[in-house]
């Protein structure tokens, strides 16, 4: 009818209809550095303390899931808690796999959950999650701690 009231009513809904349609078109997973400061290369001898851990720590502990106060899935991913929560332990999201097979990356449900392969994961949610996905330097970098054996150091 083209009072004040009807005016201020049509406004707030296309002014909500327009923040919605700007925050469906926000990239919330496209961090400025995808590597989140760490170093983005391949090692070729990682060990857990030098070159997992830091990965673990900025991608999965401090600011995320894995930390001492949240423990999602029971998992403490920080330093002097990562190797015994990971290696030769069951995934409690996929009974029936291990987390971390020493000698098998292919076969360790951890790389499946970092993956891309939405297939390997059997439905659940790549991590980490709500946030970019890991390089694939770091996938790489993992894969190969895990491929030798996983050492604790």
């Amino acid at each position: 009818d083209g009072s004040p009231a009807m005016t201020r009513l049509q406004l707030a809904v296309v002014a909500c209809a327009l923040v919605g349609a700007m925050a469906a078109c926000v990239d919330f997973e496209a961090p400025e550095d995808p590597t989140f400061g760490l170093p983005d290369i391949v090692v070729d001898a990682p060990t857990l303390t030098h070159d997992v851990q830091p990965i673990l720590d900025k991608r999965c502990a401090f600011g995320g899931c894995h930390s001492a106060a949240t423990r999602q899935s029971g998992l403490v991913l920080v330093a002097g808690s990562s190797y015994a929560a990971l290696v030769q332990r069951p995934a409690r999201l996929n009974p029936g796999d291990t987390l971390v097979v020493p000698g098998a990356a292919s076969r360790s449900w951890l790389m499946k959950m970092l993956g891309s392969d939405p297939s390997a994961r059997f439905g659940v949610s790549r991590m980490p999650l709500a946030a970019a996905p890991l390089t694939a330097n770091q996938l790489a970098t993992i894969a190969r701690w895990i491929d030798r054996g996983a050492p604790r150091e």
